[in-house]
């Protein structure tokens, strides 16, 4: 067993560093929910949470995963926000997450079952497009197309490619938090958020890689979202994402995750003051994580960080 996991590790060590931008892509993705909301919520990424019994408001504040290094900023009251309170809250624990151990437990888990491989789930053209995709991003062919069709779409995400040439919000607040002595920690686990994804068919999966991989998305649809994020225009960050998903993938990636984050939100808040950082998409709508915290009764204020600057 230990001979196989060692192997695993081997075939995926060029793209180890991919990964914990993996597992946070998903939430960038998400905004595409909300295209069709009717729902409009103020142009702010940062949102004070206070009343329903808190006796210190807590911060909400939405992230952008992967940004290009010339459109990334951390103003003085984002940060403001974050050096006075007592815990940072992402989705996931960082600690967890950047241990080398975890991510190569990880890597079987992103294999699919039983040896099959994506030509089994896709046509024989869409096998052949899929190969193409591959062989262009520059990563190992074999064991790469026994990756389930949800991870190997994000790898094979020419954005994702370009990861270490970006900043992620997500890694670089969790960098302060250590940094200045703040308690941080992570809404799921890497285990649960694994557990999710599997509960999209591989056959879902697959049509949404090959959907993909022809272009059903719009181009320039990256450039767009950077734009609405630095706007802080959260119903243009939703449309800016014109690519359509399944139902089941909405549920998982969005609003099952939104629900499942309240009590646990105000459980920590009850405790402490926490900034909590989560992917934008995840803030707007009205199954989004702002008008959630409102149904449970407590007061959102925005407070816009960018365009002021």
């Amino acid at each position: 067993m230990l001979g196989a996991t060692e192997s695993l590790f081997y075939t995926f060590m060029p793209i180890m560093k991919r990964i914990i931008v993996i597992l946070c892509f998903f939430g960038a993705l998400s905004v595409q929910a909300f295209a069709q909301s009717t729902d409009t919520l103020a142009h702010a990424l940062l949102w004070e949470i206070s009343g329903n019994g808190l006796e210190q408001s807590s911060y909400l504040f939405g992230t952008i995963h992967m940004i290009p290094k010339e459109d990334y900023d951390l103003p003085d009251r984002l940060l403001a926000r974050l050096a006075q309170s007592d815990r940072l809250v992402l989705e996931l624990d960082m600690d967890k997450a950047t241990n080398i151990f975890a991510q190569l437990g990880m890597i079987p888990k992103m294999l699919m079952p039983d040896g099959i491989r994506i030509g089994d789930l896709v046509s024989a053209e869409d096998y052949l497009l899929v190969q193409q995709a591959i062989e262009k991003a520059g990563l190992p062919n074999g064991m790469i197309e026994r990756v389930k069709p949800l991870f190997l779409s994000a790898l094979l995400d020419p954005e994702l490619g370009k990861a270490a040439e970006a900043e992620s919000y997500d890694l670089n607040l969790y960098h302060l938090a250590k940094a200045n002595d703040i308690k941080h920690s992570g809404l799921e686990s890497v285990k649960e958020q694994m557990a999710a994804f599997d509960s999209i068919t591989l056959e879902d999966q697959a049509k949404m890689l090959v959907d993909q991989l022809k272009g059903e998305e719009a181009e320039g649809g990256f450039t767009d979202l950077v734009g609405a994020y630095k706007s802080e225009n959260l119903n243009q960050l939703a449309a800016s994402m014109e690519a359509e998903a399944e139902g089941d993938f909405l549920d998982v990636l969005l609003y099952n995750r939104n629900r499942n984050w309240i009590p646990i939100m105000a459980r920590m808040m009850k405790k402490e003051r926490v900034f909590f950082g989560v992917g934008a998409g995840h803030l707007a709508g009205e199954k989004g994580v702002v008008r959630l915290l409102e149904a449970e009764g407590y007061r959102l204020r925005p407070i816009p960080v960018f365009r002021w600057n």
